[in-house]
């Protein structure tokens, strides 16, 4: 595994091709494996992409990234405000659920105070200026969410796959 400074990735590419634009400094990956968490299930572990994930990453009581709410029942006040404090860490939540189950929304409409119409939900504090949150619909599979377009006009599916790089 090796990793490039995507500045110096761009330099040479600058040179090679006479763009001279120049980003800023991001660690980019390039060895074809997804950026490696640590999960951390709360109220459950009967979500599909607690389930997907669990096989992919490592889950620990300890030095998680990423908080998986099973949303396939309401989380007590107690779990809520520490999701919401989770949330206020810059750490990801994930609110989750059995595949075709509507039960993230109002997971996500107690944590938030909003919610989107999706199978799971995936929470993030921004690092914007304007603060809020990024968030990211996930659907247990292809056909769950209907598939938008990209800028680039192909198909984009949030599967657990195609939001995790699995």
């Amino acid at each position: 595994m090796f990793k490039l400074n995507k500045t110096v990735l761009v330099l040479v590419s600058a040179m090679l091709l006479g763009n001279t634009a120049a980003f800023a400094e991001d660690m980019i990956d390039y060895d074809g494996k997804p950026e490696q968490k640590v999960i951390y299930p709360v109220n459950g572990k009967s979500g599909f992409v607690f389930n997907k994930l669990s096989q992919a990453f490592k889950t620990s009581t300890t030095g998680y990234n990423t908080i998986i709410v099973d949303s396939s029942t309401m989380p007590s006040s107690a779990q809520i405000s520490q999701i919401k404090s989770y949330l206020d860490q810059g750490i990801t939540v994930i609110i989750d659920a059995k595949a075709g189950m509507g039960t993230a929304q109002a997971v996500a409409q107690k944590v938030a105070g909003f919610s989107i119409n999706s199978e799971a939900i995936m929470i993030k504090k921004s690092t914007d200026s304007n603060g809020g949150y990024d968030v990211t619909p996930v659907s247990s599979n292809v056909y769950g969410v209907q598939a938008s377009l990209d800028d680039s006009g192909e198909k984009v599916s949030n599967t657990v796959d195609a939001v995790f790089g699995l």
